[in-house]
Parts: C-alpha cells; sequence; structure tokens
C-alpha cells in the first residue's frame, strides 16, 4: 500500500567545475546530502529519500568537470522534462572570454536558466567588463564570503525559473526506475491543496528573489545611499555610505540626519528643498565622518509618498566630490599661475615695446641735433661780425668808402645775400627744434600709456552719455573753431550708464582730436558725433565720431591701434593705442571703419550696458 505523496518543489542544479572540494563546498552550503548529488552521466536519477518533514524546498546538485559533459547533461534534462534550475560555475578571472561565450550558449539552450559565477579568493579581480545579454539572470559571489548568502543566492535565482513537482512516498528510493514519476507529478497538481502550498512556496520565493536583488544593488551602489523615514530619522544606509563616514550601520539607524551632515543639514539647506521642490539634483554639501572630518559631496534626492499622496520619506544619493574638488583647486592655482606668467610676459613685451619706441625717438632726436650742430658749425653769422669791423674802420668815411673802395661796393649785395642764408639757417633750425619738441612729446606719450596701463581703474558712476559727449566736444572746441570744422550731433535717448567716466571721455577727448587732424587736408570739414543705444541682449552703447577726413587705406585699419604706429598723412594713433586699452579694461571696444583714401573715417567705442535707473 502506496502511503500519502508529499509534494516536492525540486531544484535542480548543475555545477561545473573540476575541483573536488567545489563540490564539497556546494554540497556543505545547499545542505544535499550524498545521495542528493548526481554526476552529470546519470541525469536520469532523480530524488533521494527524503521523510515529510523536510523543507519542501530542496536541491538536486548535478556535477560536470567541463563544458562538453556540462551541455550533454542540461540537453538531456530539457530532453527529459527535468530540466536545471541553476548553473554554478567555479571561474578564473583569466577566463571571462570563455566563461562569457558558454553562458551565452547556455542561454541559447535554455532562455530563462539563471547563473553563479563563483570567484575564490578576496584578491581576485572583478571583470573589467563583462556584457551578457541578461543582466538580471546572472550573480557574482565570492567563495570566502558567508555559505548562507550563497545558499541565499542560490535559493532566489532558482526560485524564479520554472520549479516542477514530484509526488513520492516514504518508500520509494533511486534505485526505483520504473516508476512514472511525471505521470504522477501531474496528477499531484490537480490537488488544490498542494497546489496552493507550492504557489505559496513560489511566491515566498520570488518575493525572496526581489529582497535579495534590491539589497544586491544597494550594496553594490560606488556612491552613498541615505533614506530619510517619515519621522526625519535615518531610516536606511547602504555599505558605500558607511564606508566614507567610518560608521556602523547601528550607529546610525534612527538617528538624525544632522549627525552625518552637520551644520547644513541642520539649519535645512538640503531637507527645505527636497520638501519644497520634492527633488533636488548636484547640491554641493558636506558630510561629517565619525572623527569631525569634512568631506565634500554632490548630493542628489527625492521626496517619497505612498499611494495615497502621503509623505513616507526622502532618499538622497550623494557623491565623494573630494577628489573633483582638489582637481578644481589645481586648476584654479594653474590658472593663477598661468595668470601671473602671462602679466609678467605682457609687462616684459610692453617694456620692449616702449624701449623701442623711445629708442626711435631717440634716434629721430639725435638726427635732429646732428643737423642743428653742422647747422651752427657751418654758419655764415661769423660775418656779421667782420663786416662791423669794416664799419667800425670807416665809420668817419663810410660814404666814400661804399662809394669808391672796390671792397666797400660789395657790402650790401653780400649784406643781402648774408641776411638770406641766416634766414634760411633760422627756418632749418626752428624745423630741426620742431621736431625735436615733436619726438619728445612722442616719448613722452609712450611712457605715459604705459603708466595708464599700470593705473588702478578708476571709480565708476552713474554718468549722463550725452553729458560726457558734449564734454569731449568741448575739450576740442579751439581745435575746431581754428580748423572752422561743423559739428553735428546724432544722440538717442540713454538712460545713465555706470562707467569710468574718466577713462571714456580720455578715450572720446582723444578720438575727436585725431579726427580734426585728419580732416586739415581736405575742404569740406564735417564732424558728425553720435550716441547710439543698441538693445539686446545683452544691450550696449555705441560713442562714434566719423569725419570727412582723407580716409584709411585697408592695410592700414587692421593696425591703426598699434602701439606707435602712424597713418599715411603722418597722424599719430599713440592715442588710438592708448583708448583701445582703455575700452578694454572698461569691458568694451574701441573700432575703426572706412571705406578707404578719400572717404573718411568713423570710430566707434562699445561699451557694456550697465545702466542705471535711478527712479527704481
Amino acid at each position: 500500500m502506496k502511503d500519502a505523496p508529499i509534494h516536492i518543489v525540486l531544484r535542480r542544479v548543475l555545477s561545473i567545475c573540476d575541483d573536488a572540494s567545489a563540490h564539497d563546498f556546494l554540497k556543505q552550503v545547499l545542505h544535499i546530502s550524498d545521495d542528493a548529488v548526481a554526476p552529470y552521466d546519470e541525469p536520469q536519477e532523480l530524488l533521494p529519500q527524503m521523510s515529510p518533514t523536510e523543507s519542501p524546498c530542496n536541491f538536486w546538485l548535478s556535477t560536470a568537470d567541463d563544458w562538453k559533459p556540462a551541455f550533454e547533461s542540461l540537453e538531456e534534462g530539457k530532453r527529459s522534462g527535468l530540466s536545471y534550475s541553476l548553473v554554478i560555475l567555479f571561474v578564473r578571472t583569466d577566463s571571462w572570454a570563455s566563461v562569457h561565450e558558454n553562458i551565452e550558449r547556455i542561454w541559447e539552450l535554455d532562455g530563462t536558466m539563471r547563473c553563479i559565477l563563483c570567484v575564490s579568493g578576496e584578491t581576485e579581480p572583478w571583470p573589467a567588463s563583462l556584457p551578457l545579454s541578461r543582466p538580471d539572470q546572472w550573480a557574482i559571489f565570492r567563495t570566502s564570503g558567508l555559505p548562507g548568502e550563497l545558499f541565499q543566492l542560490a535559493l532566489c535565482l532558482s526560485g524564479t525559473h520554472m520549479t516542477f513537482a514530484k509526488v513520492v512516498k516514504e518508500t520509494l528510493t533511486v534505485s526505483d526506475p520504473n516508476e512514472d514519476l511525471v505521470g504522477e507529478v501531474i496528477d499531484s497538481i490537480s490537488q488544490d491543496p498542494v497546489d496552493q502550498e507550492a504557489e505559496l512556496a513560489l511566491a515566498r520565493d520570488e518575493l525572496a528573489t526581489s529582497k535579495f536583488y534590491v539589497n544586491n544593488v544597494l550594496r553594490s551602489m560606488a556612491d552613498s545611499l541615505l533614506v530619510i523615514d517619515a519621522n526625519l530619522t535615518i531610516g536606511s544606509i547602504n555599505p558605500s555610505l558607511l564606508s566614507l563616514l567610518g560608521y556602523q550601520e547601528d550607529d546610525l539607524l534612527g538617528q538624525s540626519p544632522g549627525l552625518i551632515f552637520g551644520e547644513e543639514f541642520a539649519q535645512g539647506a538640503i531637507i527645505e528643498n527636497l520638501l519644497m521642490q520634492g527633488t533636488v539634483s548636484g547640491i554641493e554639501s558636506s558630510f561629517l565622518t565619525c572623527d569631525g572630518q569634512l568631506i565634500p559631496i554632490s548630493v542628489s534626492g527625492s521626496m517619497m509618498r505612498d499611494e495615497e499622496g502621503q509623505f513616507q520619506g526622502l532618499v538622497c544619493v550623494a557623491q565623494d566630490i573630494t577628489e573633483r574638488k582638489r582637481m578644481e583647486e589645481e586648476k584654479l592655482q594653474l590658472h593663477e599661475q598661468l595668470m601671473d606668467t602671462s602679466r609678467q610676459l605682457g609687462m616684459a613685451e610692453v617694456a620692449s615695446d616702449v624701449l623701442h619706441n623711445i629708442g626711435n625717438v631717440l634716434n629721430s632726436i639725435n638726427v635732429s641735433i646732428g643737423v642743428v650742430a653742422d647747422l651752427m658749425k657751418n654758419s655764415m653769422v661769423g660775418d656779421v661780425g667782420r663786416i662791423s669791423q669794416l664799419f667800425n674802420k670807416h665809420r668817419d668815411d663810410l660814404g666814400a668808402y661804399f662809394s669808391t673802395s672796390p671792397k666797400g661796393k660789395q657790402i650790401p649785395a653780400y649784406l643781402e645775400k648774408l641776411s638770406g642764408q641766416l634766414v634760411e639757417e633760422q627756418r632749418t633750425a626752428i624745423a630741426e627744434l620742431e621736431r625735436l619738441r615733436e619726438n619728445a612729446h612722442h616719448a613722452q606719450q609712450c611712457v605715459a600709456s604705459q603708466q595708464d596701463l599700470a593705473k588702478v581703474k578708476g571709480i565708476t558712476e552713474p554718468i549722463s552719455v550725452i553729458e560726457l559727449m558734449e564734454e569731449a566736444v568741448a575739450a576740442n572746441q579751439k581745435f575746431l573753431e581754428t580748423s572752422q570744422i561743423t559739428v553735428i550731433r546724432e544722440f538717442d535717448e540713454i538712460p545713465f550708464l555706470i562707467v569710468d567716466k574718466r577713462q571714456v571721455l580720455e578715450v572720446m577727448v582723444d578720438v575727436i582730436r585725431n579726427a580734426c587732424q585728419a580732416m586739415a587736408s581736405v575742404s569740406t570739414k564735417q564732424l558728425v558725433v553720435r550716441a547710439k543705444l543698441i538693445p539686446g541682449p545683452p544691450d550696449s552703447v555705441c560713442l562714434e565720431i566719423q569725419d570727412s577726413g582723407g580716409g584709411i587705406a585697408p592695410d592700414d585699419l587692421v593696425k591703426i591701434f598699434g602701439q606707435g604706429k602712424t597713418t599715411k598723412d603722418g597722424v599719430r594713433s599713440m592715442s588710438l593705442h592708448n583708448g583701445a586699452n582703455m575700452a578694454k579694461n572698461l569691458g568694451g571696444a574701441l573700432r575703426a571703419h572706412s571705406e578707404g583714401l578719400g572717404h573718411g573715417a568713423t570710430f566707434s567705442l562699445e561699451l557694456p550696458g550697465n545702466f542705471h535707473f535711478p527712479d527704481l
């Protein structure tokens, strides 16, 4: 007489390893007796003897020492209807490529198969890249871990696979090959209480699998995870956070988040944003370690709500940005070093330019001095003294001397010639002295321009752009009247501009003066002074001086702002060079435009629209 059937959920496991000790390790972990182990060449053996009091979840272990017999066992199990639930591989870290290929082959044979890769040793490296096609159907386990963790992992993974039930008698042994067990399994499924118990066991397995999967994700996170409960205490943390702060889990659970966030969290900087916005991303803060050290972090988080929309807590993920901060500090220091080096190079270049320009001026001065010196050496002014001696010698008979003496008769003609020569010498000397004065002034401008660049920027203040333009025109009023230049004003309505008035005024005065000099040789002399508002963004202001002078050649347009450069009409552009530098200091730019020689020129000073509205 047959005893009452026992419903057993059997999980068939295939172990692939050529080391007998590994199989012994699995037998211990999975609580398998010697009777429940079948070699790969005997897949038809089913169950050992078991009592009704044993767990309804049992592992049946088959072993294979190589891939070939392993695939034979998998194929035989599939043909017999007793397929495996789980494959456990003992692998070496130098054979990832082979492991990848054979796991994909297993999934080609059975797409629902789960796999566990056992790696020995704490020092063995993890695979740099193992792009398996089914990431949710495999896991890695270090054999140096706790056996209970491998058991739970095997239980969870095999529980998600299709399990099969066997109805066996207590008296049935593995030597009863004539029993039609598959038929008994099908018959047993129709028994409602048994089916319900099996479904309940399967549901428990799936729940355990999900829990293990979630816990595995949290344990594997490189970033720190912090869950704050509805009562604003720490409800959950992951190992990364504990490792970063040096705490044990029991030290933090139930504590205030201010324990690890410090004053910033206590003041509400982070939690207030989370409660008001629902989510935050990339907020920089700091963690406080157990020994009081501050660690810079970047925090992202979101609010949790239940199905009814009620507040459940906060989830925060923090990334250690110590290295990023260090790199930013190094970058800042490097930038400062580069700026200092650039400043020194600029000073050297400026000094070189100043010396070059002053050297050119000194050469011109030396030439002028040489010309004047030669003129004085060869001057005929000495002849005036000799004629004076003749006059003294014949002062009693000058009339007779001029009329009868051959030398006396030549004196009037000689005096006329001498007068002309002395006038020419005077003209030449005056011209050279004027050149000396101009060159000395040029040298003074070179030095003054560099002094202006070295000065600290002046105080900014709200100014009226139109009034400033009128001041610039008034500063050149004498020049305008002497040269008979007509001034035309075209001013837009522009709000008060916050700017360094002294620098802007100096630039505009120099530009107007240059424009007046450019019109010295033309018949129509007209100067247009213009102030325009240029809508943005960003808003800006343009101050223009347009002249009807001789214009600027295209080649000169690109070098007109160079230090010490001159245009073809001889007007020096030293002031334009200074103006361009001042415009840059003001945050703007000084530009020149001309259609060419004979078409006049326009100079524009563009300034950022830092407006002041006193009524607001």
